[in-house]
Formats: structure tokens, sequence, C-alpha cells
């Protein structure tokens, strides 16, 4: 089926994937809005990441300056083909997002940087974020040297008018729709669940005694995840209070890392095993996240319910910790739908599954620059990352028994997006 390429708002063509105005007057074209482009072939992304927010396009039957090769920002452009358009398609317009988690340098070479000059090194503050374009860890001659490479998406953004840049992978990670998605998360780090509608403190002290600014309210249900936690230092216990220290910046409350919670309204969990409070012996099964309703149900849910009996997932993963409340019944059953096809998928690979993005209400869809009409919308899809392994091995173990969409990217390659709408593949 042939492709074009069509121009949504004037724009520039480069042969370079950089800013105009780093590029002599002979490697640009201006190009304006509507124009369309008989495409050989494109791509966003290669094995060493995205083309710093570009879409790399060959012409067909034709050339323009005598060159056949070219650039354009990707948000500026798209692709079809057959009047369909096929790239963005569905997620691949869901932002990935870089955050800072500790104050250090962003650098041109991935090298220490002792072995820099102080042109090729940023200073950036522990919570600074980037929207990207792409990331990638490695490419075909191995790591970064423990660095990740990413190009951030909006040239406003740009770092001394820079796209492309590199961290030291400890120092960042990357989010999609506010979940960890790189570096992997360690399934055995300390989990903070509170149990019950409660209080942060910033002092192990009853909250009557606390003044406005050291304390935050926390729901039931909440989950956060810890660098570390303690019950008692060499002072003594803390009131009966855990100390917890968040381990990443975008959880930070009120700006602060370190807080308290009464333990009796709060457990520590790790590989989903309480470790403090130590449980009492043999209690009787219950649910104890967050409870919400759902439309055309009388009985009330609980977030870490399973969707299906027995199943590996969950009420809280579909409804983000039930902040995204289906609206309709429809959307219910779509919901169960897609569990009960997922659950042969996570047997069959044995391994844990963690959900990046499940339903979203149109205003979250569009918050997060998801796709006009994607599945996401009506419970129908998954965005998946499995331990251990890329979206394309998840792909290509599914390719043949799945039902639905299956689809990779680039410039988020531990994701795989799994939908029960039509049969159909991208990214491969």
């Amino acid at each position: 089926m042939d492709q074009v390429l069509r121009v949504n708002q004037a724009t520039t063509f480069v042969l370079r994937p950089e800013l105009p105005s780093q590029l002599e007057a002979s490697e640009q074209v201006a190009i304006a809005a509507g124009s369309t482009y008989p495409l050989q072939s494109y791509a966003y992304a290669d094995i060493n990441g995205g083309f710093n927010g570009h879409i790399k396009f060959a012409l067909r039957d034709r050339t323009i300056n005598g060159f056949n090769t070219w650039f354009v920002p990707s948000q500026q452009a798209q692709v079809e083909a057959g009047g369909i358009v096929v790239y963005p398609q569905e997620d691949q317009e869901s932002m990935p997002v870089l955050w800072i988690n500790t104050s250090t340098l962003l650098k041109r070479r991935p090298l220490d940087s002792t072995r820099l000059s102080p042109e090729e090194v940023v200073s950036v503050p522990r919570g600074q974020i980037y929207t990207l374009h792409s990331y990638a860890f490695a490419d075909s001659q191995g790591n970064f040297n423990n660095h990740t490479k990413f190009a951030i998406r909006n040239p406003e953004d740009f770092v001394e008018g820079r796209s492309t840049w590199f961290v030291y992978t400890p120092h960042a990670f990357v989010t999609l729709d506010n979940d960890v998605v790189f570096p992997r998360q360690d399934p055995n780090a300390f989990i903070l669940r509170i149990t019950q509608n409660t209080v942060y403190k910033r002092r192990p002290v009853d909250s009557s005694q606390l003044g406005p600014d050291e304390r935050a309210n926390a729901t039931q249900g909440t989950l956060l995840t810890l660098s570390s936690y303690a019950f008692a230092d060499s002072q003594g216990s803390f009131n009966g209070h855990i100390r917890f220290a968040l381990k990443y910046v975008k959880d930070d409350i009120n700006g602060l890392n370190t807080w308290y919670v009464y333990q009796e309204h709060a457990r520590v969990e790790r590989a989903g095993v309480v470790v403090y409070p130590p449980p009492a012996p043999t209690p009787p099964p219950q649910y104890v996240g967050r409870p919400f309703t759902l439309p055309g149900n009388v009985s009330t849910f609980y977030t870490d319910q399973p969707i299906i009996p027995g199943g590996s997932f969950t009420w809280g993963e579909a409804t983000r910790e039930a902040t995204r409340i289906p609206e309709t019944q429809a959307i219910v059953d779509n919901i169960i739908g897609l569990a009960r096809a997922l659950q042969p998928v996570r047997d069959r690979l044995n391994r844990p599954f963690q959900i990046n993005s499940w339903y979203r209400p149109p205003a979250v869809n569009q918050a997060v620059g998801g796709a006009r009409g994607s599945q996401h919308l009506f419970g129908k899809a998954a965005d998946i990352q499995v331990q251990g392994l890329s979206g394309r091995q998840v792909a290509n173990a599914v390719m043949l028994s799945w039902p639905g969409g299956i689809g990779i990217y680039g410039n988020i390659p531990n994701i795989i997006h799994l939908d029960t709408g039509p049969k159909r593949t991208w990214g491969f």
C-alpha cells in the first residue's frame, strides 16, 4: 500500500535532525501546510534512539533540491497508508517523560564528567522533567556506559539548543502515563500501602500537634515505592509510626521526600508480601484496597481485588487505583474481557506484568497525548511491561495467539500495547 507524508502545519524539511537555526540554508527547505509527498520509506527511530523529535523519510520517484531523504519535526506531519494514519498510530502519541531524580549533569557524551569539557555538561536539579520523543539505553555496540540517551520532544525545552543528551542512569528515570518504565522497577522494592484514610506527617506525633505545613492527606489504597523505611532508630520506636523515604521524585509529598505515617493506617510490602507491621497469624482473607463502585453493579469493589476470580490483574491496575472509574457498564465489561484475554498470556510467560496504563477517561487520554479513538478509552487496551523481556520479545511470544492489536515502539522499547480491538500490528 502506498505511503504518503502529509504536512499538517507549515514546517521546514531538513537534511539533518537539528533545528533549522543550526543548519546551513542549503540543508533546509520551507514546506507549506497541507503538502503531501509519496514515500518510499519512513522511520521515527533506529537502534540508537529517536531522531531528535523528527520523522526520517525517503521520497518515492522524486527529490527536493537533489536529495531523496529528509527529516521533518514529528509534531508537524503524519504518515498515511491508503488514507489511514499509520504514524503516529494508537499510543505512539503517548509521551515518555524523563525525571531527574538526583541533582546531576546532562552530558553530550556518555563518559565520566571528569573526561568532558565544560561545554559538554549542563547541571540540572532534582525534580527537573523533560517530555521525550525517545530514549535508549543501548545500541548495536552495547550500552552507553550506564547512561541513558534521550531526545527531548519540544524544541522550546531543548537544552542549550540541543535535543539529544545523556544522563547517568541511576540519577534519572522515565515514565509513561506517570508509571516508571525505565530503569525497570525492582520487583523486590519496598511498597507502602495506605490501608485507610489518614495523614502523612513530618514528625511522629499526634496530628493535632502538627502545623498545616507538617501534614498532608493520605488516601486509602495509595501505593508508593520506597527507597527505605524504618519503625525505630537508636533512640527507640517512632511513637507507633513508620518513617519512610520515597524512591521517585515524582511521588514527593509537598516537595519533600521523607515522612511518617501511623502504622495502624499503613503497611509495607515486598513482592506482594507484608513485611511490616508483621501480619497477625492466619488472618482472614480480605481486601484492604480502596473501595469503589462500578456502573451496572451494586456491590463494592476494591483496588486489590482481582478483575476475574483467581486472576493476576486487579481493578486497581485497570482504574489507576480507583482514580479512573469507567463511565459505563460497557467499559466495565471491556475491562473484564481484556483481563480474561491477558490471563493466559500471563500464565504462559510466568513472569510479573506491570500495567502502565489501562482504562483512560477522555480527559486523561488527551492530557497524556493518547491517540483519538484509542482503545484505552473503551477499557480494551493495556500498556504493559513484562519483567525481563522487551516489548518485541513479548510480541513475538503472543503474535500467533493474541486476538486483537499488538503494538511496540522504538521510543519506549520496554512497552508492549495489547488490546482487544481489531486484529492489527504496528512497530515491527
